[in-house]
């Protein structure tokens, strides 16, 4: 039988702690007295439990490092009452921040490039290097004009018209939209609409627009219905007429407050007469893809960390990019539950999981034609 510490001081005469000590080769213990316990230790056939060892190592070690430098913040509105998205990254890069040695300071700035200079001169007087920079979603174009060659700057999304080649965090939207439909389509909705106002397929590249083509494509002409931002100018007046038009049995939103009450106005109620769909799920009422904003405010103080421990300074010809997947949520606003899908913490299954539900590209063209 192994023996413990306790049984080797007992041999030695020598305390507990000092037996520890020596088996550790830590301390101030003499050579004579650390080749007697690793004598006793030996003639005892004593075994360090390695489960153990690491738990009081774990208890050691100080709950956050040594300070190291300040990261800067940058937001669009003061944190307080700026929107959910923005105070959830800022609360999670900050713990993150805090967890590395690292201080997380918020920055207000505005798109005026005067107080993008002004921004400059501080960060460069107090030594600041690492930037995180939050969706700039308060303008068509967004643009910082920073001096970049001295800073480690990381975007999170990609709205930013200028600078275009910031390493950034950002949600795979794209492989995300084709799972979507392809899970819709194996749950049995056949006519899919989409109604995404056009502000924000525009700061998302026309990702979903892309996706949602390419399905469309599939059909037969006479089963395809038109993107409703296409259809008409963006309002309440072009999406009666479009539902009207098309019958869609479900709707692939965004931002689904307006949705929701322009269906109520055309007395519809979901799921019973129309299911939803949200890109953007902000409770669990909403049946559709949460984003993890906590996950993308810690990856974003991870890759700023990471370039200034290897002093990678400036813009690059090819930028990191770091996606952060989102969480798939059943939610209450769908006809034909999506449940069988995911997984209860929010994951999808694969393949092999649910061997009638394959994944593959080109299961889903295959699905989407029929």
């Amino acid at each position: 039988m192994a023996s413990t510490i306790r049984q080797i001081a007992n041999e030695t005469g020598l305390s507990a702690a000092t037996v520890s000590l020596a088996l550790r080769g830590k301390g101030r213990i003499s050579d004579e007295t650390r080749l007697k316990v690793q004598a006793a230790a030996r003639s005892l056939s004593y075994q360090p439990n390695p489960a153990l060892a690491k738990a009081f190592s774990q208890m050691r070690r100080p709950q956050t490092r040594t300070y190291r430098e300040s990261l800067a913040f940058i937001i669009e509105w003061p944190t307080p009452e700026g929107p959910e998205y923005q105070k959830k990254v800022h609360a999670a890069a900050s713990e993150r921040a805090t967890a590395l040695g690292y201080k997380l300071e918020s920055f207000v700035l505005s798109g005026k490039p005067s107080d993008h200079r002004r921004l400059d001169r501080v960060l460069l007087a107090r030594g600041i290097r690492g930037v995180i920079i939050i969706p700039r979603l308060g303008l068509v174009r967004p643009r910082l004009y920073l001096d970049w060659k001295h800073l480690a700057a990381v975007e999170i999304g990609r709205t930013l018209s200028f600078p275009r080649n910031l390493h950034h965090v950002e949600t795979g939207d794209y492989h995300k939209v084709i799972e979507a439909l392809h899970m819709l389509k194996r749950a049995g909705y056949r006519r899919i609409g989409m109604a995404i106002e056009p502000m924000h397929i525009q700061q998302h590249s026309g990702i979903y627009h892309a996706v949602y083509l390419l399905q469309q494509s599939k059909l037969p002409a006479q089963r395809r219905i038109p993107l409703l931002s296409t259809y008409g100018p963006w309002n309440e007046k072009t999406f009666q007429k479009w539902m009207r038009k098309y019958k869609p049995d479900i709707l692939y939103v965004h931002y689904a407050p307006t949705i929701f009450r322009w269906l109520k106005n055309m007395n519809l109620k979901v799921p019973e007469d129309v299911s939803i769909f949200c890109v953007n799920v902000e409770n669990t009422e909403y049946s559709g893809l949460r984003r993890d904003y906590a996950g993308m405010g810690r990856a974003a103080v991870d890759m700023v960390s990471l370039l200034l421990e290897n002093n990678t300074l400036g813009l690059v010809i090819n930028p990191r990019c770091w996606q952060v997947d989102e969480f798939w949520e059943p939610g209450k606003t769908l006809s034909r539950p999506i449940d069988r899908f995911i997984t209860t913490d929010g994951s999808l299954l694969s393949p092999d999981d649910d061997a009638k539900h394959p994944l593959s590209m080109e299961s889903y063209s295959a699905a989407a034609s029929k």
